[in-house]
């Protein structure tokens, strides 16, 4: 009997040593940012499983697209909150789990730069990070580290230089606070890459109506069935600032999974704005 239980106690320790093992990735740098305990979540690619006999499209390792199937989502709450804490009314299938700070700055145009901004930080690409303001005056961080500062006055911008400032995460977070106080929908739909119509829609494009207010969507992820019809998984910020959701439609495939325009007229269709127009689709590199 003991000869026994020892055997079945080694087939223990084969079965667990032979599990294979996951990779943890590295802890997002924002969750600093998130009172501890840091809520559960799962990351999004095992959050929304593909519809019935749709599957994933392939994404390159290190794109963004595949930093996006990655991201945190709560699942701890659907509401979304306000960067006040006030609860909103908002189709949610799900937050992201980053800070949305304490000002009323990172709304639906700001939640796409805070995205692409944040996997370039993630993928040892932050020098390259850079957008626009209304203006049309660049800010990148890497002249905000040397103490780049600005003067605004109406819609005139001057530049000055003061003191060094940190190169860590923190001080890239007061960056992009700067970033959301003077970019906009009219700013993203005016520089960002405008794909050709041809180009498929991928994980990371955006859809953007310039307006005051205009509103943006993201593209999350895309699935895609064997005759190619195609669907995504469907992102925004709103205003006032508050939690990045995952949209949610009676319309949708599995109540997440947006049909994806084809051809040069078609719409994009979300609950929360009215359609895109074919040529409002937009990408950041």
């Amino acid at each position: 009997m003991v000869e026994r239980w020892l055997a079945l106690g080694c087939i223990g320790v084969a079965l667990i040593w032979a599990r294979p093992v996951v990779a943890e990735r590295p802890r997002p740098a924002w969750f600093d940012y998130i009172p501890e305990p840091i809520p559960s979540y799962e990351p999004l690619n095992l959050r929304y499983a593909p519809p019935r006999g749709y599957r994933r499209l392939p994404v390159e390792a290190g794109s963004f697209g595949h930093w996006l199937r990655s991201l945190p989502i709560r699942t701890d709450r659907m509401q979304v909150l306000s960067y006040a804490g006030r609860p909103l009314v908002r189709p949610s299938a799900g937050l992201v789990l980053m800070d949305v700070g304490e000002r009323d700055l990172m709304q639906c145009a700001d939640a796409v730069i805070r995205l692409h901004a944040e996997y370039l930080w993630a993928n040892g690409r932050a020098h390259e990070a850079a957008y626009r303001f209304t203006s049309g005056d660049h800010t990148r961080w890497t002249d905000w580290m040397k103490g780049e500062r600005f003067l605004v006055a109406g819609s005139r911008v001057v530049r000055s230089r003061g003191a060094d400032r940190g190169s860590d995460h923190r001080s890239f977070r007061e960056w992009l606070n700067l970033v959301f106080t003077y970019a906009g929908t009219r700013s993203l739909a005016r520089d960002a890459i405008r794909p050709d119509a041809s180009d498929p829609i991928r994980a990371g494009d955006f859809y953007v109506e310039a307006g005051s207010p205009g509103h943006a969507v993201i593209v999350l992820d895309v699935v895609q069935n064997a005759q190619g019809h195609r669907l995504g998984l469907m992102g925004q910020g709103f205003m006032p600032a508050e939690d990045i959701h995952v949209l949610r439609s009676p319309e949708a495939v599995d109540g997440v999974w947006f049909e994806l325009p084809i051809g040069g007229d078609a719409l994009l269709r979300t609950p929360s704005w009215r359609p895109f127009l074919p040529d409002s689709r937009r990408r950041l590199e």
